[in-house]
């Protein structure tokens, strides 16, 4: 086994283990879920350029779909632990997905992606679905009764 193929695994494993542990209220769950979206941040940023160039990706499309890519692992981050600036990273994330698809829209190339790009992709999207799922099961929360409510009850 080569080392992106443990890094994303293990990304993998440690996500999803932390979003179970943020849906049971358990202890370490952020700090697992920050395990493996950091370890999914170091694969995407480590070894994904590389390998989109050698898969042929012309480079302003690969660095375009690396940036969105990591952009959208810590908006997702920024959602999921409710840190300031969470607004600003999704239109950011937003902004280059607009980019990158409008670059595949008009390319005039055939689109390659490598492997690594894929499976980043598809991890990313894994965990935020499964955040997303754990989002839609948490009961609304109670808003306080204004003095005017509590009069009229």
């Amino acid at each position: 086994m080569n080392v992106k193929t443990i890094l994303n695994a293990a990304a993998l494993i440690l996500g999803m283990v932390g979003i179970y542990f943020k849906a049971q209220h358990w202890a370490g769950a952020d700090i697992l879920m920050l395990a493996g979206f950091g370890l999914l941040l170091i694969s995407a940023a480590a070894f994904t350029l590389r390998d989109n160039a050698e898969a042929g990706t012309p480079a302003a499309l690969s660095y375009v779909m690396v940036a969105s890519l990591v952009v959208f692992i810590l908006a997702a981050v920024f959602r999921t632990l409710h840190w300031n600036g969470t607004e600003l990273m999704g239109m950011l994330s937003g902004g280059l997905i607009l980019i990158l698809s409008l670059m595949l829209i008009f390319s005039k190339a055939p689109i390659v992606a490598s492997r690594q790009y894929v499976t980043v992709l598809i991890i990313s999207f894994t965990l935020l679905s499964a955040m997303l799922n754990l989002l839609a099961r948490r009961p609304p929360q109670q808003v306080a009764a204004t003095p005017a409510q509590e009069m009229t009850e």
